[in-house]
């Protein structure tokens, strides 16, 4: 097969532990170092979830059209503890002690934000200052913690909650279903929840379920990724054609 023919996009199941980069990584290994490819949407290493994958120059050039669609996502987060990081990946920087939260209160606080919340990102995100991603600032410890935060302050924004609710709740741990706009860190999302009942939270489970009208239930595993042949079957979206259904 003729791998300059190979063109449009991938809808990947990303597995836990691997970068959105690394997905990327895997499948030029298979198709050619020079080919284009790029995703929609970065999910961090220890979530899981729906990866939208642009193969071709053609394709890359409408990821900014994928990128701004609505995302699902379902998240457990545990409360009375929090990380440097808000995910388990990272280093407890506070605990809790604290009476049992109730199911009410957490209901109640998801009601609160109504649809749309100004928040706060991350330290540990991809936004840039000067060039430079934040994860970046703070590993190399290349600023004072005090400045990160007038940094991060500075980059908050307002972003919409399409649809949030509680699916489970067992103390510490509930998990709630998502759909958000572009830019929205559900790790912040977990933690500004747990902030509204009096606690502090840190995401343990995240799952992308969604990205716009594309499901994970059409994803293909990364896994299932062997030769050209593979990609090339599993490419169920012509470019040109994309989005003439959805505007």
């Amino acid at each position: 097969m003729n791998i300059s023919s190979v063109t449009g996009f991938l809808l990947i199941n990303k597995p836990i532990g691997i970068s959105s980069f690394g997905c990327i990584k895997y499948l030029k290994r298979i198709l050619n170092q020079k080919i284009k490819i790029g995703h929609a949407g970065t999910l961090d290493p220890f979530a899981s979830g729906l990866l939208i994958v642009a193969v071709s120059r053609e394709a890359t050039r409408l990821i900014d059209r994928i990128m701004v669609m609505k995302k699902t996502y379902v998240a457990t987060g545990k409360l009375g503890e929090i990380t440097d990081t808000l995910d388990h990946t990272g280093t407890i920087v506070a605990t809790q002690d604290q009476k049992v939260i109730s199911q009410e209160q957490i209901e109640k606080a998801l009601i609160s934000f109504g649809s749309s919340y100004e928040q706060v990102p991350p330290l540990y995100s991809a936004l840039k200052h000067e060039g430079v991603p934040l994860y970046t600032l703070v590993r190399h410890n290349l600023m004072t913690e005090e400045k990160l935060q007038e940094l991060v302050i500075k980059k908050r924004r307002v972003v919409q909650l399409y649809d949030l609710q509680l699916l489970s709740y067992e103390y510490p741990y509930f998990t709630i279903k998502a759909c958000v706009s572009h830019g929205t860190y559900i790790r912040t999302l977990i933690n500004d929840i747990a902030l509204r009942v009096g606690s502090c939270a840190t995401t343990y489970q995240l799952v992308r379920e969604a990205i716009g009208p594309f499901n994970l239930s059409q994803a293909t595993d990364l896994s299932a990724f062997k030769t050209i042949d593979d990609i090339n079957q599993a490419i169920i979206l012509d470019p040109s054609g994309l989005f003439s259904d959805f505007g």
